[in-house]
């Protein structure tokens, strides 16, 4: 991609080279967005689907044993509930989450998150949503951890961008950038806690009205 004339006469020439690599750097996320569209579709076809068509194959064929029937039709429904939530589980959670998901507003990280909580108790066999101390802990120190990090990249940033340099902007900006992934990263155990406090109450309430 050529840059014009016009425009490079706005710019400083020590800015040329890396204004050069950013419009280079552009250009071929553009050329490299439809071979990656088309990637993920066919992962989507032969690797997410697959397993589905399989068992369906499978069931077609194990009409004469009721017992193998009924097990792959639980397998089925198991897989296109993976499908749809992302969720890979077992059956007694799978039905902990469809009947929490009945007020319409959980989304599928959502419910993901919930899923993380769910143990299945030896003596009934039903899953309970269970949030322990060390689960809080974690929380909270994926606040201050994430945080600090967030900090640190901004810290970064403004001292390499107090130096006036493209190549310390950029460097500074891109540290920043890096520090914000990670630290969204490390946050994440805490939105998994506060997703899972929330069930808990929409579950108390539920048994209260009930």
């Amino acid at each position: 991609m050529e840059i014009p004339q016009q425009l490079l006469a706005f710019i400083d020439v020590k800015y040329v080279p890396a204004f050069t690599v950013a419009v280079t750097l552009f250009s071929l996320l553009l050329k490299l967005a439809a071979p990656l569209l088309s990637a993920l579709e066919a992962h989507d076809k032969h690797f997410v689907r697959k397993p589905m068509e399989r068992l369906k194959a499978l069931r077609s064929s194990a009409a004469k044993n009721p017992d193998l029937s009924q097990y792959l039709e639980s397998s089925i429904e198991l897989e296109a509930f993976r499908i749809a939530s992302g969720i890979n589980t077992s059956r007694a959670k799978m039905e902990f989450l469809l009947a929490l998901n009945k007020d319409g507003t959980w989304t599928k990280p959502q419910l993901r998150s919930v899923c993380r909580h769910l143990e299945v108790a030896d003596d009934d066999g039903k899953p309970k949503l269970i949030i322990r101390g060390f689960d809080k802990f974690v929380a909270y120190w994926s606040v201050s951890a994430s945080t600090s990090f967030a900090l640190f990249g901004a810290t970064v940033f403004t001292l390499l961008a107090a130096q006036s340099s493209v190549i310390s902007f950029i460097t500074g900006a891109g540290t920043f950038v890096v520090c914000l992934l990670f630290a969204r990263f490390i946050l994440s155990d805490y939105i998994h806690y506060k997703i899972a406090r929330r069930a808990q109450a929409v579950l108390a309430k539920q048994q209260g009205d009930a």
